[in-house]
């Protein structure tokens, strides 16, 4: 039988481990660009990058020059890379680099205008989440507003309480009021939880 709290332990685990490498992209391509105007290779230019960054980046890079060693194309190996790790701006990356490899274009120039591609991405997505975070936070205090509210008439005034924690219509009536909260939290959620 599957335990439910290692389950949502690993969906946690994997959540981090995504951040932590989306935070590593533009770090990724900047030192793929650099490595490659250096003269280097695009398999030795992704082994010092990876070197460099560590963490999950390292990890991935390692995973993809280890299939391109056992015999697989460098491009095919990095669109494994895009599968295994996927996100919009690695859809990008891999595309451009298998279009580059593959029609034997400059890769260091369309690699350069991805960089700021992913920059521009990157300070929308952190001005997004500033401009939400306001949002988020209402969602959280009007959602322990009533509780706490609850909790002090309850310990000023326990007779007046206490019956809306013993009685049928008092279960039936905090049952009503959490189900509102709920909807209400998840509303305000859904309003500030922008797609791009």
């Amino acid at each position: 039988m599957k335990n439910p709290l290692s389950d949502i332990i690993e969906v946690h685990r994997q959540a981090k481990r995504k951040k932590a490498f989306d935070a590593q992209i533009l770090a990724l391509t900047m030192g793929v660009v650099n490595a490659l105007k250096a003269g280097m290779a695009f398999p030795q230019a992704l082994d010092r990058v990876g070197e460099q960054l560590g963490g999950v980046m390292a990890e991935e890079i390692r995973k993809t020059l280890r299939e391109y060693r056992l015999g697989m194309d460098i491009a095919d190996a990095f669109g494994r890379f895009y599968e295994r790790m996927p996100s919009e701006d690695m859809r990008l990356l891999a595309s451009a680099v298998k279009l580059s490899l593959s029609t034997g274009g400059s890769l260091v120039d369309v690699l350069d205008k991805m960089v700021a591609t992913i920059r521009d991405r990157t300070e929308f997505h952190q001005k997004l989440a500033t401009l939400t975070a306001q949002g988020r936070f209402e969602a959280a205090a009007m959602s322990f507003c009533p509780l706490v509210a609850f909790l002090l008439m309850y310990f000023i005034q326990p007779g007046l309480m206490r019956p809306l924690v013993t009685t049928l219509k008092g279960w039936i009536a905090v049952g009503t009021s959490a189900t509102l909260v709920l909807c209400g939290y998840l509303t305000i959620r859904k309003i500030v939880d922008i797609k791009v």
